[in-house]
């Protein structure tokens, strides 16, 4: 199971994503403009505008912002994304701040999670009579 849609891309026009292959094990913190796959070990702070894949044999602990993350291993934290997917293989533990949690069946959370609000255009009240409030008449 993975993400669909569209994903940051080359100039070549291919997607780019850093792999953290099994038997790496990485301590420190990660930036990328760009999708991540860690099948191996990370602990530490990654930020990503792309998505995130924590794969079947990757354990990841720390805080993860992306735009989604796909859990298909181990992620023990904090996770601020717009999407968290947990598949039937995944395990998250920590608190997760997200607008959409999907957790397949055979897919486990323990935490806390928050869900962000959506973006939705602001509506400007209309007073009584068809005149717009904030907006007073001179009498003269």
């Amino acid at each position: 199971m993975g993400f669909t849609g569209k994903n940051p891309k080359k100039a070549d026009g291919a997607p780019r994503t850093t792999i953290i292959a099994a038997g790496t094990s990485l301590v420190g913190d990660i930036e990328l403009k760009d999708n991540f796959h860690l099948d191996g070990k990370m602990e530490g702070c990654l930020n990503s505008q792309g998505d995130v894949a924590i794969g079947r044999s990757g354990r990841f602990k720390g805080e993860v912002n992306a735009k989604r993350v796909l859990v298909s291993g181990v992620l023990d934290g904090k996770v601020d994304a717009d999407r968290i997917e947990i598949v039937a293989s995944g395990q998250v533990t920590g608190e997760i701040n997200v607008r959409e949690l999907v957790i397949e069946s055979g897919g486990q959370f323990i935490g806390a999670s928050h869900v962000k609000k959506h973006d939705t255009p602001v509506l400007t009240p209309v007073a009584a009579g068809g005149e717009a409030s904030g907006q007073d008449s001179a009498v003269g």
